[in-house]
């Protein structure tokens, strides 16, 4: 099994603002395995170079049948370079079958949740055009900053019906999350994600506890370690394949999180559909999707899941289904 990388940049159609700052554009990774006359495709925002090129190693005797003992013969890279080769290892292993990977998950049949559409921090005006626009998608995310008190969801949902999920990336203090949820609860906010700064697991317990919302985790949410930690702090659990390393990591912590009685929502960064399409295959465990990141890009190289206002539909090619818009080479060069 040979393994080659390049760096992709896709631009946003517009930029997008939230508590983390300000996105117009989206660098990742794009990872190539092959093996025989099969190639499979992985991505990750974060990837780094050094650190792929130190996978290559210890995959040079595997194969899509091995994918457990490829795994546990990477190095110590990181959860992007980690997410991304585990990705194309999936992805090589369903082409390698001929099958979608939910099929060889046995999730073939299983409903998929709608996803959320994020709205990034915006002024009032610009919040209610956006409202009025999406009035047909099912469930919108709307990201709050540090200088919000959460009545911008009212805002919203004077021109919205729809569900309305209120993302705060750790904007606020315990006090000052306290209050936002009550102000979001006066608007049928239906969960409030990370309401405070990673790290600060007993303030984030009191906000749950005190919360007349669900609170969700997200950046506190990084392996099953956390989702264990997190079991009486949180009402569910954001997992991004990023963050955790992978797709073998967030079937782990899914299973793991239901069986802690913790909702689990699907998540992404602003990314190609080539990462979202490889999420989607675990869509049908989840109990809320968070899989918009393609939905804003002005470029993006591939395609993969379709998104139809909020409804998925998961691709029904091999592996995770995703493929280039144009024609690459058989091999990537490395940078």
């Amino acid at each position: 099994m040979k393994l080659a990388h390049r760096e992709i940049v896709i631009a946003l159609r517009e930029p997008f603002v939230s508590n983390n700052g300000v996105t117009t554009q989206v660098r990742q990774r794009v990872v190539e395995l092959t093996w025989r006359d099969l190639r499979g495709l992985g991505t990750a925002r974060g990837a780094e170079p050094a650190g792929l090129d130190a996978c290559a190693p210890a995959l040079a005797g595997a194969s899509p049948y091995s994918l457990r003992a490829a795994l546990d013969a990477l190095p110590d890279v990181g959860a992007a370079t980690r997410s991304a080769v585990d990705m194309a290892l999936h992805d090589l292993l369903g082409k390698a079958v001929g099958r979608p990977l939910h099929q060889l998950l046995g999730l073939d049949g299983l409903p998929v949740p709608p996803t959320a559409l994020s709205i990034g921090a915006c002024p009032d005006d610009e919040l209610v055009h956006r409202g009025r626009a999406l009035a047909h998608w099912p469930v919108l995310k709307l990201k709050l900053t540090a200088q919000d008190d959460g009545s911008r969801a009212g805002v919203l949902r004077s021109v919205y019906p729809g569900r309305i999920r209120v993302d705060g990336n750790g904007s606020w203090n315990l006090a000052q999350a306290l209050r936002v949820a009550e102000e979001l609860h006066r608007h049928d906010v239906e969960l409030l994600e990370q309401p405070i700064a990673p790290g600060r697991p007993d303030d984030l317990r009191q906000v749950h506890e005190r919360s007349p919302i669900p609170v969700f985790a997200d950046e506190d949410c990084a392996t099953p370690e956390d989702v264990l930690r997190l079991r009486g702090h949180v009402s569910g659990v954001n997992i991004k394949l990023v963050t955790c390393g992978g797709l073998s990591e967030a079937h782990r912590m899914i299973l793991l999180a239901r069986a802690c009685g913790l909702r689990t929502m699907l998540g992404c960064k602003v990314e190609s559909a080539l990462g979202v399409s490889a999420m989607a295959q675990l869509a049908p465990l989840a109990d809320h999707l968070d899989l918009d990141g393609p939905i804003g890009l002005r470029n993006d190289p591939f395609t993969g899941v379709l998104i139809d206002e909020g409804t998925l539909s998961l691709p029904t090619g091999p592996g995770i289904g995703a493929t280039p818009l144009q024609q690459t080479p058989t091999h990537l060069e490395k940078d």
